[in-house]
């Protein structure tokens, strides 16, 4: 099975755009099966491309591609003559500006491939929660003549994350689309964070600064504030449409992990991944056929792994049973600090996903098996991955209780305090009447 990069999507799109053929003038290439992807979207529109492969050849019938190579969104159609100017207009006020691309034809009678430079209105793509069809229209001016024609695209919602792309021998990759969940920005983080203080398996967040085993109490110390929360495996991964040849996995956004206190193996993984690198530690993600889980470098060279299998969140353990361990564990957390809820659940995670890690690591570096990856979020940003930016209007749920149900409270107990001193007085008052009679 072949694979090539990112700067050959336009291939793809050439096989797998539908061949919507309103009128004998020109197509409308749709990528993605004729469906949209806002996950993808977003987490590419600062993607740096890959230099060209060197030594692939070009097929002399191959169509000529003009305008953004990386587009999902164009036209194809045969230049009925030389030296012609050349106009393709997209709109669909949903998603985009109108968008526009003009140049030169320069070849007669060859199939041309043009794509605009789409201006996605991106906070409007990272509100969709649900599948929506949408009515797009494509129209081609060659010099004088114009043709115009209407087509529906199914957008898909935020949560649907595509990661293999497929046409008969040729895939590409875009499992990458998994990092954009990650996000270290979020401001439901800084709270997540501040609980797992508040339990002590560590007294700071430090990074790499004080040594492996401090990074082993660091990663536990997150594990155990999600055990608290009561974050549990929840196998719930099916997308609401099919795309025959485009494969995508339903994600839950940060927020909805924390707030439900669900997450299937993808959620579990970009949530942990998330806090991680929040505060210095940097991870990455596993995927093989059918799961994903996460992994972090335990020193920052970047030489020794290790992995935790999410898929064990909220596993409980009896008080006498046996678990997996391992020396770096033991040694790196004290006894007094391994609690029965969460230590022999985080124990057990590490120990099966870092032994899955080491089993598929062949495959994992091989450039022949699509459905073997790492991801390094690192390395996913330096190529210009963004993640999803938290747009809801979600909050925080604190041990099951909001923060402004916290208020609420606080108001309210401050209310019976004032209120119990109040009556204590009077009651005093009347004591000191009764004694005066």
């Amino acid at each position: 099975m072949k694979r090539r990069s990112l700067t050959l999507l336009a291939l793809v799109i050439i096989l797998l755009s539908g061949s919507i053929a309103l009128a004998e003038d020109f197509t409308p290439l749709i990528a993605f099966d004729q469906q949209l992807f806002p996950s993808f979207i977003i987490s590419t529109a600062s993607m740096k491309s890959a230099p060209p492969e060197e030594g692939l050849e070009v097929d002399p019938a191959a169509p000529v591609i003009i305008g953004d190579r990386d587009g999902l969104l164009g036209i194809k159609f045969v230049s009925p003559k030389k030296d012609t100017q050349v106009k393709v207009t997209i709109t669909c006020d949903e998603v985009m500006e109108v968008s526009q691309f003009s140049g030169k034809l320069t070849n007669k009678g060859k199939e041309h491939h043009v794509y605009p430079k789409i201006k996605y209105r991106f906070t409007k793509l990272a509100e969709v929660t649900q599948a929506t069809p949408v009515s797009m229209t494509f129209r081609l001016q060659i010099g004088s003549d114009i043709s115009e024609q209407t087509a529906t695209v199914m957008l898909r919602p935020i949560h649907d994350c595509p990661f293999l792309v497929q046409e008969g021998e040729l895939a590409l990759n875009t499992s990458f689309t998994f990092a954009a969940y990650v996000n270290e920005q979020h401001p439901f983080l800084d709270k997540l964070l501040r609980e797992a203080l508040d339990i002590g398996v560590v007294e700071s967040f430090s990074g790499y600064q004080q040594g492996e085993a401090e990074v082993i109490r660091q990663v536990y110390s997150i594990w155990d504030a999600l055990v608290t929360r009561d974050v549990r495996y929840s196998s719930i991964t099916a997308t609401s449409v099919k795309a025959h040849s485009v494969a995508c996995q339903h994600v839950r956004l940060i927020e909805e992990s924390l707030n439900n206190s669900q997450a299937n193996c993808v959620d579990g993984s970009v949530l942990v991944a998330s806090a991680l690198r929040k505060i210095g530690i940097e991870p990455f993600l596993v995927l093989v056929p059918g799961h994903c889980y996460v992994g972090f470098y335990v020193d920052e060279q970047k030489e020794r792994m290790l992995a935790i299998e999410t898929t064990m969140l909220g596993t409980a353990f009896e008080e006498d049973e046996e678990y997996d361990t391992m020396d770096l564990l033991e040694a790196s957390v004290d006894e007094e600090n391994r609690f029965d809820e969460s230590w022999p659940s985080f124990s057990s995670a590490v120990v099966a996903g870092t032994t899955s890690l080491a089993e598929h690591q062949e495959k994992l570096a091989s450039t022949t098996e699509p459905e073997y990856m790492l991801i390094d979020i690192d390395a996913a940003r330096d190529r210009g991955i963004l993640p999803i930016a938290f747009r809801g209007k979600d909050k925080f749920v604190s041990n099951g209780l909001d923060e402004s149900d916290a208020a609420e409270e606080e108001s309210a107990e401050s209310e019976d305090a004032e209120m119990s001193e109040e009556m204590s007085e009077e009651s005093d008052e009347e004591s000191d009447e009764e004694s005066d009679e």
